[in-house]
């Protein structure tokens, strides 16, 4: 499903990625993470903020389009999900599959996958969707990450998009 962003709503969402960026200005990557790989800072929060708020238009769902610094992380993160009360959006840029964080799992969370469709971020493709749970059970180890440096209860794991369920024609989101 392509949601195209109205300019006030595209607006928002990179104001609130200007937000995020800048409160964790400082912030150290995870050890797992490969710089090398990975966009720069700026662009993923602007992919992630405009993927929330394509999700949160797509299913009526509320966007809250918190903002809050690295250590006061884990004080609201486990109280709000990225859009309405339990859908949590990961973005994919290069690869065919999302990240599954297993501190995530057995909360009620359900996932959605979406991807940026343009240059400027305006158009956003709804990939689909799948409940956190199902996701983690089919997920699988990505190739840049190596277990033996995870910790159990704070793995990750990547879901293919081949598992999820589209969006498209589907009429009652409020189901999901």
């Amino acid at each position: 499903m392509i949601v195209e962003l109205e300019p006030w709503e595209w607006v928002h969402a990179l104001n609130v990625a200007a937000r995020r960026q800048e409160a964790n200005w400082d912030s150290n990557d995870k050890s797992y993470y490969k710089r090398g790989r990975m966009e720069d800072d700026r662009s993923a929060q602007a992919r992630a903020c405009v993927c929330e708020l394509a999700v949160a238009k797509a299913t009526n769902r509320y966007w809250s389009g918190s903002v809050w610094t690295k250590n006061n992380h884990s004080k609201y993160k486990s109280a709000h999900a990225d859009v309405g009360t339990n859908f949590e959006v990961r973005c994919i840029r290069t690869r065919n599959a999302a990240a599954v964080r297993e501190h995530q799992v057995g909360k009620g969370l359900h996932l959605f996958v979406a991807r940026t469709v343009d240059d400027e971020f305006k158009r956003v493709d709804i990939v689909g969707h799948i409940k956190y749970d199902d996701a983690w059970e089919l997920a699988t180890t990505p190739d840049y990450i190596d277990p033996s440096k995870e910790k159990v209860g704070y793995r990750s794991r990547e879901i293919d998009v081949k598992h999820l369920t589209k969006l498209d024609g589907y009429e009652d989101h409020r189901k999901v």
